[in-house]
């Protein structure tokens, strides 16, 4: 059972909301900062409420921010003193929690004493959905999946969630330590978690995940590891905390531009439900990579077919930008108008098969190939990719939005399709969100 919530002010109380993601074009590109990728916001979010504990049970010297995660059963209660020392008082472990907290006390280093309740929530994608009780908010605007087992216990269907934890965790916190809206803050938000996010898992990613998070369905170039590789690790000291601030006013030279899916076009995700170790093709290619000179003319082809989707996805959102009208009309004219982003998308599958060849990597293994083979066959299709990393987690595939239904309905009927399970996620342009409390009410 969580934690019971009697003693959160309701008053007070502020919501915040974060998008998971898919990578639809970019993968292992994006680990070099010259290169752009594609990463598209998902409709299955990651939520978090923050508001003041009006109990008198703590100590009057110390700070308390205690978390809870009632559809797992989890709860986490940390407690900060006067010299920032921060213990985690219930045993419970949870490596993206401990290190969203040390980074933001770090940063932010607090002179008053503060307590804060913070209860997170998840989407029901974010997870595998058996053994699961259905509950309602009092408003019907959430519903949430409550778990037997504990999260970590709970298989993950790889969208994103300690990316979105972190996200939602950093805002609650830093919009009230800070004082400071949203919208003021937005990119300290992004930067903290960067920091954060790395911190946790030991290493520094390409950080699209949290970009997306923070800033929706964006092009994305990442920035230099270097920037952020001496805060990894490090206690909280006056010397941190100044290194911190002079990371977070600096300039990360990196691109997170807004991009969303125009239009008339809609994204399918796909749950393959076979699975693969991310981390060991990501090595793969790696070495692959490091040791052959020809690995540079094979990502400078697979860059200039990104490049090329991208530049359609632009273009695209220029036409309808420019006369809705005629773009809407146009969609009715044999989905010419979509033409060119169909090629691009099948370019982007040469180049990562060829990525495939190279390395021995199975990026688009040949299980995946028929399949997405069979995806341009139905009604509505435009092609499809392997997401991310790729292997044999997921497929994506890019239909007419008018005839999603119907690609659906026609995949159901054929016997190569029996493995795919279509998720039920649309594209969301935007990232955080602060939501109204009253939507989470008698969860």
């Amino acid at each position: 059972m969580s934690q019971p919530r009697e003693d959160l002010n309701d008053h007070g109380v502020q919501a915040f909301s974060a998008p998971s993601k898919a990578m639809v074009a970019g993968g292992y590109l994006i680990l070099e900062p010259r290169f752009r990728s594609f990463v598209t916001a998902l409709s299955c979010r990651m939520h978090a409420l923050i508001g003041p504990i009006n109990s008198q049970s703590f100590s009057d010297d110390q700070s308390i921010i205690r978390v809870s995660s009632p559809q797992f059963g989890g709860h986490w209660n940390f407690s900060i003193s006067k010299e920032l020392e921060i213990t985690e008082t219930t045993g419970s472990k949870n490596p993206f929690l401990e290190a969203s907290i040390r980074t933001i006390i770090g940063y932010v280093r607090p002179t008053q004493y503060f307590r804060y309740q913070i209860t997170l929530f998840s989407d029901p994608g974010y997870h595998t959905q058996e053994q699961t009780i259905k509950k309602t908010s009092n408003t019907q605007k959430r519903l949430f999946l409550y778990h037997e087992k504990s999260i970590d216990q709970v298989p993950k269907t790889g969208l994103g969630l300690s990316a979105g934890f972190v996200t939602v965790v950093t805002t609650c916190l830093l919009t009230n330590l800070l004082r400071q809206p949203l919208s003021a803050i937005c990119d300290t938000v992004h930067k903290v978690a960067q920091i954060a996010h790395c911190d946790a898992q030991g290493k520094i990613g390409s950080g699209f995940d949290i970009a997306t998070a923070v800033n929706g369905s964006i092009v994305y170039k990442r920035f230099k590891p270097e920037v952020i590789n001496h805060l990894l690790g490090r206690k909280i000291t006056k010397e941190y905390s100044a290194d911190i601030t002079d990371v977070i006013n600096s300039d990360w030279e990196f691109t997170s531009s807004s991009c969303s899916l125009p239009p008339g076009l809609k994204l399918l995700m796909g749950d393959v439900k076979t699975g693969s170790e991310t981390p060991k093709l990501v090595c793969k290619v790696l070495a692959w990579r490091k040791s052959n000179p020809e690995s540079d003319k094979v990502y400078e082809q697979l860059d200039c077919a990104n490049e090329a989707f991208m530049n359609e996805l632009l273009r695209l959102n220029n036409l309808y930008s420019s006369d809705p009208t005629k773009y809407m009309a146009s969609l009715s004219d044999s989905s010419s108008i979509f033409e060119t982003l169909k090629a691009t998308i099948l370019a982007i599958r040469k180049g990562l098969q060829n990525l495939t060849a190279r390395s021995g990597a199975e990026i688009e293994p040949e299980e995946q190939s028929q399949l997405l083979d069979n995806c341009l066959k139905l009604v509505g299709s435009l092609g499809g990719l392997v997401p991310g990393a790729g292997g044999y987690d997921a497929i994506c595939v890019f239909v007419e939005e008018s005839k999603a239904n119907a690609f659906k309905r026609q995949s159901s009927l054929d016997s190569s399709f029996d493995g795919v399970t279509w998720l039920d996620l649309s594209e969301e342009s935007e990232g955080l969100l602060e939501e109204a409390p009253t939507d989470y009410g008698g969860l």
